[in-house]
């Protein structure tokens, strides 16, 4: 019938497959950064309490306060690639699951511009740092429409 078999079988298969699984990698490293930020907070909540500068029920919740320290300006940072990173999922599951938009290219440049909102999220709040920041998520949100649109048109 029209069931491939043998190697032209496992052809058609990584033909149908490979083209969606750079945008899966890009997914994961998403998540790996926000895993990122968690370990970063953890660490140093741990150094300070092991140094005596803080008791464990001292730290509030690092998104909600300043940018004064750096682990308020991560624990800021993390929040943001938490509310981005449910968007960029649902086009990236969206697009593997119903779609067949080639938004490979596009997703990596998504992350790209993720790391660099979040490191200049982590190093200044400096009107330079801030101007950096908002032009990187304003880059990854163009992309992240780019992407829906994309996958939208081929549902």
């Amino acid at each position: 019938g029209n069931r491939p078999c043998g190697t032209h079988g496992i052809f058609f298969i990584a033909q149908t497959i490979l083209p969606l699984a750079m945008s899966g990698q890009a997914l994961m490293q998403m998540v790996g950064i926000t895993v990122a930020h968690i370990v970063i907070v953890v660490v140093d909540r741990n150094i300070r309490m092991l140094r005596g500068t803080e008791k464990p029920t001292s730290f509030g919740k690092t998104r909600d306060g300043g940018e004064f320290t750096f682990a308020d300006r991560v624990g800021k940072s993390h929040a943001n690639c938490v509310e981005n990173l449910v968007l960029f999922a649902a086009v990236i599951l969206a697009n593997q699951a119903y779609g067949r938009a080639n938004i490979d290219d596009l997703a990596q440049y998504y992350v790209y511009a993720r790391i660099i909102q979040a490191g200049a999220h982590w190093t200044s709040v400096g009107e330079a740092g801030v101007t950096v920041r908002f032009l990187a998520f304003l880059t990854s949100f163009t992309i992240l429409c780019i992407m829906g649109y994309k996958t939208y048109v081929t549902l």
